[in-house]
């Protein structure tokens, strides 16, 4: 059987509110392997969004750990290989960590190019030339070359959403992260956003995705996560979740959304 690498572990996560009275998350713990595609389902207010923000310290964890590559990243600093503390260069991980949001987070004032090739040209000091190269590539990748030269008013909420998975892929990221991605579109941008997705699953792009489209999570998803009450009370293979689910709660949740 192929052993795959672990790319992040997540360790007695906890996310507390209000002096601990609020538990966003409560203790979850869960390996996310290079190549998965993991989904993440539950109730509102079950700590979804907090966990998948978490990942990237978007939400500062209240407690636990979060190794990326090896090292956790909820501390300031590590040892490296020769016994010296090193300082952690949060900025550097989290350019590691694609992340795609429900509402796009485009610049309204710059074009769908301009929104591209910022990050890249800035942060990673790549040259103007090369970033709208890659950019021009990714945008045929989901059918929109030719919009680079339009503004993110002009575009569909569909379409905005399929800039921003391709912004993210611009700094070539290890892993993507998806806060429900289709959550403020129309039913009929949905699934143009979900092929895209799907097309990225099928390159074997590392995805946290949390969502509420069941669909998804069976036919493309390799491992469903089950939050309710910010625990992870089940997760398995998406016939294991879907098919026999196991705890109460997440009979009672499958009965109402399938």
């Amino acid at each position: 059987m192929e052993t795959r690498d672990k790319l992040i572990q997540v360790t007695d996560l906890e996310k507390h509110y209000n002096f601990g009275r609020i538990k966003a998350i409560d203790g979850i713990s869960v390996d996310i392997y290079k190549g998965d595609v993991m989904v993440v389902i539950g109730p509102s207010g079950s700590g979804k969004s907090t966990f998948l923000r978490s990942l990237n310290l978007m939400e500062e964890p209240t407690g636990g750990a979060i190794l990326f590559d090896s090292v956790d990243i909820t501390k300031k600093k590590y040892r490296d290989e020769n016994g010296k503390w090193v300082k952690i260069d949060m900025d550097r991980h989290r350019q590691k960590m694609g992340m795609v949001f429900q509402h796009f987070n485009l610049f309204p004032h710059m074009t769908i190019m301009e929104n591209m090739i910022l990050a890249p040209v800035k942060v990673k000091k790549i040259s103007e030339e090369e970033a709208k190269k890659k950019a021009i590539e990714l945008l045929k990748r989901v059918g929109l070359e030719d919009r680079a030269d339009a503004y993110p008013i002009q575009l569909s909420g569909g379409q905005k959403q399929r800039i921003a998975i391709v912004r993210a892929l611009m700094m070539e990221p290890e892993v993507m992260l998806f806060d429900e991605p289709t959550s403020a579109l129309d039913p009929e941008m949905v699934g143009e956003v979900l092929e895209v997705m799907k097309q990225l699953a099928a390159d074997g792009m590392t995805m946290v995705v949390v969502t509420h489209e069941m669909g998804f999570a069976r036919e493309v998803g390799n491992r469903v996560l089950f939050l309710a009450d910010g625990k992870l009370l089940e997760s398995g293979s998406p016939s294991e979740i879907f098919d026999s689910p196991k705890h109460p709660r997440l009979q009672e949740f499958l009965s109402k959304v399938l």
